[in-house]
């Protein structure tokens, strides 16, 4: 089974491996980006490298971009951590993140470049995490290989042409890859004229990205030279308040405010209703 980006998303990756099958008598891998932009992402990690250490040899997790120090402290998952454990927590994850491969072949031998160290900003190591299929891939009128990716602000697009060459050259059929939201949770792009296979496949397991996107996850089974795709929606998952506070540490302000205008103190009920919080005075 093999799965795109998690961004955070644990109740999401939850459903993700009930549709996919129990991990004892399913063989996995995901393709990285399991942090930063959800609000559970420590939960993610733990519990996918608590199923890697359960089943070493038949669960396998890739490193994506967004493993990496430089955007976990840009984005969300450094503060996560550091709001719920600790900064002990976050550099034993960047640590781990550093040890994981970068790419792997479905037939189970992996092929390793460049890691235990933090992705430079161009090199190989750099164009396997960032680059992009070009917005027109497979209908390019220009010549071009590989241009600059504006978008990104590194790295480089690449077009049907260049993963077709690479493909033949490998003897491979197809380049599987996550790093992109897909409405469907997934993308086939234009067959190979050598093999009528999709030169190109995008994965992407988030459903509901960012809880705006209102897209499918999808996962990708491979089973007996039989490719089929697994669609699922979205989890409800607990409502999170800004910047990882805990209610009581968000509530004080406006308990103090009120404590101050009447003669006592009053008691709270905090309830959750449809990714709301509401307060009531007893």
């Amino acid at each position: 089974m093999i799965c795109g980006d998690i961004h955070g998303q644990f109740y999401d990756l939850v459903k993700l491996l009930e549709v996919g099958g129990d991990p004892s008598a399913t063989q996995y891998l995901f393709m990285g980006d399991y942090v930063d932009r959800g609000c559970f992402s420590i939960e993610c990690v733990l519990y996918l490298f608590a199923l890697k250490m359960t089943y070493p040899l038949t669960f396998f997790l890739l490193r994506g971009n967004h493993e990496c120090r430089h955007l976990t402290e840009y984005f969300t998952f450094h503060q996560e951590c550091k709001m719920k454990y600790g900064d002990d927590i976050y550099d034993a994850c960047m640590n781990a993140f550093d040890c994981l491969p970068l790419s792997a072949l479905i037939n189970q031998q992996f092929l390793c470049m460049d890691r235990f160290r933090e992705p430079p900003t161009q090199g190989a190591m750099c164009d396997l995490l960032w680059s992009d299929p070009t917005e027109d891939f497979g209908q390019e009128r220009g010549n071009s290989l590989y241009s600059p990716n504006s978008v990104r602000g590194c790295s480089y697009v690449y077009s049907y042409t260049a993963v077709c060459q690479f493909l033949q050259t490998n003897n491979l059929l197809c380049l599987i890859r996550a790093h992109e939201a897909q409405d469907a949770g997934y993308k086939m792009y234009r067959k190979n004229q050598q093999t009528g296979f999709p030169a190109l496949i995008t994965l992407f397991s988030a459903p509901n990205y960012l809880d705006v996107y209102n897209n499918k996850g999808a996962i990708l089974k491979y089973e007996n030279n039989v490719m089929n795709i697994r669609q699922f929606n979205c989890c409800p998952h607990p409502y999170w308040l800004p910047n990882f506070m805990d209610v009581f540490t968000w509530s004080l302000p406006f308990v103090g405010e009120k404590g101050r205008s009447a003669p006592f103190l009053p008691s709270l009920i905090i309830s959750q209703r449809q990714n709301n919080l509401f307060y009531r005075s007893i």
